[in-house]
């Protein structure tokens, strides 16, 4: 038995989930989406509650289609083993604290998955097996990639080093021993928005060259100034004698953007999350500048070592294709993400849970028009 209650955003307690986080909800808030904030409770048949919060977006898509999107959640480690039908009992009771308007639910979901390239009819049949109303869909695309590679950050930096793959620990040595240097900048850096400024440069040609889509450089400042207000916020609560209250909040996300450089040239940047004990590769770019020089490889180095300094136990470097296609286009990033030694991860992806048939059909063929 599921019961669901909307609590007050300051209320919303914090987790290692950043997709999940009163901070990712006020972000996605600031651009065009409304966040609403549930506890959700689950009781099972031996009486044993267990409980998790829940963070949905409300997104508008081409003017007229209003959906509900859940991301990264709910987490199959938190929720019983008949997942489907516990997804579709939480969708029928979530759409009582929807607007009318919602023609769907979108989970994208944090469920490993071992087979990412079986057919979409065959995955459909094996989600709604067992269900009521057999009515998940599998979603047209994903709202985040769907394979990832995590690497554990727990092992001592020799055996980090150790556990890459040769060629890609080499790559890491030669950018040291070209002098190439590393910098480190977070929210209340007083050069933050200047070196946002010149890696974002680099960002709009990395996202040219490789063709994937590029965000507007409002939306990374905006990312930064809304992380220095939580900040903020943070540091306003002075604790006496260094006793924290029983209600003290866990401290919010924290975002950095990295640098590599070689005689004052920008080579590349990345911005890195970190929440609680997760790190997440966000955003990254890179020039044609110098790249004999390895920068990129050097710069993911220095993240791993500094995650690992904040506590952190894995770091998520954020989406690779699903193999190694050699005839892909994506086969580069899956080998220079996967030659960091970490695990690749494949997830069950985005599905979707329709509540109004009709105005859904027409969702999904504007949707695939777009993705042409």
């Amino acid at each position: 038995m599921i019961s669901i209650s909307e609590i007050e955003p300051e209320n919303f307690p914090a987790s290692d989930n950043l997709f999940q986080s009163f901070f990712w909800g006020r972000f996605k808030e600031s651009h065009g989406m409304r966040p609403l904030f549930f506890r959700v409770v689950f009781e099972d048949a031996q009486k044993n509650q267990s409980a998790y919060p829940l963070l949905v977006l409300l997104r508008k898509i081409g003017g007229r289609f209003v959906y509900a999107y859940i991301p990264r959640s709910p987490n199959e480690s938190v929720i019983p083993q008949e997942k489907t039908l516990f997804l579709e009992e939480l969708s029928v009771s979530l759409k009582e604290f929807l607007p009318d308007s919602i023609i769907f639910i979108r989970y994208d979901l944090q469920w490993m998955n071992q087979e990412p390239s079986s057919r979409q009819e065959l995955f459909e049949i094996m989600m709604n097996y067992g269900t009521k109303f057999h009515n998940f869909k599998k979603a047209s695309s994903n709202h985040l990639s769907n394979s990832t590679c995590v690497i554990n950050l727990r092992p001592t930096p020799e055996q980090l080093l150790k556990n890459m793959r040769q060629q890609t620990r080499n790559s890491v040595r030669k950018a040291y021993r070209e002098g190439v240097e590393f910098s480190i900048y977070d929210a209340q850096s007083p050069e933050i928005f200047k070196r946002l400024r010149e890696t974002y440069d680099i960002y709009k040609d990395t996202a040219k060259r490789k063709n994937f889509y590029c965000e507007e450089y409002s939306y990374f400042e905006s990312l930064f100034k809304l992380n220095n207000e939580f900040l903020e916020k943070k540091e306003d609560k002075n604790f006496d004698s260094g006793v924290v209250p029983l209600d003290a909040q866990v401290p919010p996300p924290k975002f950095y953007l990295f640098t590599a450089q070689k005689d004052s040239v920008l080579l590349s940047g990345l911005i890195l999350a970190i929440c609680g004990s997760n790190a997440y590769y966000m955003y990254a770019a890179s020039s044609m500048d110098m790249r004999h020089c390895m920068p990129n490889y050097g710069l993911q180095w220095e993240v791993i070592r500094f995650a690992r300094s904040q506590g952190c136990k894995k770091y998520d470097l954020m989406g690779i294709p699903p193999t190694n296609d050699s005839s892909s286009p994506m086969q580069g990033l899956y080998i220079f993400k996967t030659g960091f030694g970490g695990d690749v991860v494949h997830y069950a992806g985005a599905w979707d849970f329709p509540l109004q048939k009709d105005e859904y059909e027409a969702f999904r063929v504007s949707e695939s028009l777009l993705l042409k």
